[in-house]
């Protein structure tokens, strides 16, 4: 084994369980993180297509026709947060 690992080994068994839960907490967070960005990166909006979007020419957006919203078709939304490294994500609750 090498010795990041016997050195992790070593700390967690010097911590209380309730310490041990948390790091296994942690653990399985980022094993979820893992899946989710490879299953869909439509949740991660990268920091070059954030730019892309900023350097939009929108002059023309007063062309349009407004749109008509629907009953029901402004409902809340799912919460998103900034992380950072990340982009925006959609919050699990």
């Amino acid at each position: 084994m090498d010795s990041l690992k016997e050195n992790i080994l070593e700390k967690l068994e010097h911590l209380r369980e309730n310490a041990q839960q948390e790091v296994l907490d942690f653990l399985q967070f980022l094993e979820w993180r893992k899946q989710n960005r490879q299953e869909s990166q439509l949740s991660v909006v990268s920091e070059e297509s954030d730019a892309a979007w900023l350097e939009t020419d929108l002059s023309n957006l007063g062309s349009y026709e407004p749109y008509d919203w629907q009953t029901g078709e402004l409902d809340k939304g799912l919460p998103i947060k900034y992380v950072s490294g990340m982009g925006v994500v959609i919050v699990e609750e």
